[in-house]
């Protein structure tokens, strides 16, 4: 799709809200670090993080934890502010997932949310065979160095879990996209799974049954007054991009046995077909360039799996033959789906 081409030169900066880094100067501070370098030389002032609705650009944000491990010596600053920080401390997209009733229906609506909350960004769920994962990654091309940032929001989304799993809980595998840093010790320690590095995203592996689990801070008042406010600020209508991420991400969920059509994915939007398409139109977007779009990125997900048949790949991605998958597998990436896993 066009939208996903590099348009660094047009794209106005992305930005978070600022409760993003609520916490994070005392956590500097006790680390050793200086607060004025590292504000500093991240291009953010201090008092653009005292209200945690107001908006910081995302690229500071992620240099400013990137100073903060180089300032203070300590490269898993950003882990262990994630593992402290609460889903309250997120601000309004923490509430939308902590007063909604289920786990289920609080990643729901992080995921609808999650635009109004930081842009550039992809955020949405998963499944593979049973096992669901909540992938995580800022798209856009002009923040290159984000490994504080994955380590701290996958750590973040896991204290969601934990409001409504227990603070025993623990995903299954946790994935980075960065390499493998010296001290990877601590990150299965804090994780409390296994952590593989060097992948295609950020991802936490759960069980389907962990969405069943009620949220014990369930309530629809506090829920409403949030959605009014996200919704409000949320540009998914006008933003091709971010409308674009939404429907590809609901297609992920729905592509198995067979393929989703646009009217299912309507429905699942809140959408008439009619009104899907029209909106489709308006973002000069196409349902099946969209689809097209969401079996790349979960085909390249699935590869990663060296024990999962490529037969058993071209299934859960609709396709009734294995020749059908290795054609559209080789106009994605050039080669064969056999020639991919050799290199």
């Amino acid at each position: 799709m066009g939208i996903c081409a590099d348009t660094s030169d047009v794209l106005a900066p992305a930005k978070v809200l600022s409760a993003a880094a609520d916490g994070a100067a005392k956590l500097f501070k006790e680390n050793g670090g200086s607060l004025d370098r590292i504000f500093g030389n991240a291009g953010i002032s201090e008092e653009e993080l005292d209200s945690p609705v107001s908006e910081i650009n995302l690229s500071q944000y992620c240099k400013m934890f990137e100073i903060a491990a180089q300032q203070t010596q300590n490269g898993n600053i950003g882990l262990q502010f994630g593992r402290k920080f609460q889903p309250r401390q997120l601000g309004m997209l923490g509430y939308s997932a902590i007063s909604s009733p289920t786990l289920s229906a609080g990643l729901r609506n992080m995921e609808a949310f999650f635009p109004a909350h930081q842009q550039q960004t992809s955020f949405g769920l998963i499944q593979d065979d049973g096992i669901l994962w909540l992938s995580y990654r800022i798209v856009d091309p002009r923040i290159p160095n984000r490994r504080q940032d994955a380590e701290l929001s996958l750590g973040m989304f896991c204290n969601v879990f934990r409001s409504a799993l227990g603070e025993d809980w623990s995903p299954l595998e946790v994935r980075f996209e960065h390499a493998r840093p010296e001290s990877a010790h601590e990150h299965e320690t804090a994780f409390g799974a296994p952590v593989a590095f060097n992948r295609r995203t950020n991802a936490i592996a759960f069980r389907r049954s962990d969405l069943d689990a009620r949220m014990p801070g369930h309530d629809p008042y506090l829920f409403s007054m949030v959605k009014a406010f996200m919704e409000s600020r949320s540009k998914t209508s006008e933003d091709p991009f971010n409308f674009a991420q939404v429907v590809r991400n609901e297609i992920k969920m729905q592509l198995g046995t067979s393929i989703p059509t646009l009217g299912e994915i309507a429905s699942i939007l809140g959408l008439s077909g009619p009104s899907f398409q029209k909106r489709l139109r308006k973002h000069g977007l196409s349902y099946t360039d969209i689809l097209r779009a969401a079996r790349h990125e979960l085909a390249l997900h699935y590869m990663e799996d060296p024990d999962m048949a490529l037969t058993e790949i071209a299934f859960n991605l609709g396709y009734s033959e294995l020749s059908a998958f290795s054609r559209a597998f080789r106009n994605w990436t050039g080669m064969s789906p056999q020639r991919y896993r050799r290199v």
